[in-house]
């Protein structure tokens, strides 16, 4: 999908604030609130838009432990093991990656026991070669929109 610079503009309005109203987008551009519900709903469709969400601080809400496992995997069972994967508590990303890993798992839980759970699921898992776990000290950077010109 092509974007103009009108979707460009009202894309960084929604990431900046998804509660913001048409209305207030549609002034702030100078164009109709229907070009503006038209607009999102055809970003929606197009999956330019995936979803509408509240970003929780996962400490404020007992998840203070967070950690990235390194999987590397056989590939012949790859795909199942990314749909075990998924079904994990705790498993908040899992991203298919290039390098040492197959893939790296985000995962947010709320001690180290649930964290040493989800690590032994994930090695239980057939066809999961070996894993390196890095538990998260601090997060210095952490962006959930990206930059659109």
């Amino acid at each position: 999908m092509n974007l103009d610079t009108l979707d460009k503009k009202i894309l960084n309005f929604l990431q900046k604030d998804a509660r913001i109203s048409f209305v207030k987008i549609a002034k702030q551009l100078g164009v109709s609130e229907g070009t503006i519900h038209l607009r999102v709903k055809k970003l929606i469709e197009e999956g330019v838009i995936k979803g509408f969400y509240t970003i929780l601080d996962p400490e404020k809400v007992g998840l203070p432990i967070r950690a990235f496992i390194g999987l590397q995997a056989d590939p012949s069972l790859y795909e199942s093991i990314l749909k075990k994967l998924s079904e994990i508590n705790g498993v908040c990303g899992i991203y298919d990656v290039t390098g040492e890993f197959s893939a790296l798992i985000d995962v947010k839980v709320g001690d180290k026991g649930e964290l040493t759970r989800v690590i032994d699921q994930v090695g239980a898992i057939p066809g999961v070669k070996n894993t390196v776990t890095m538990l998260v000290l601090r997060v210095l950077k952490e962006e959930f929109g990206v930059t659109i010109q």
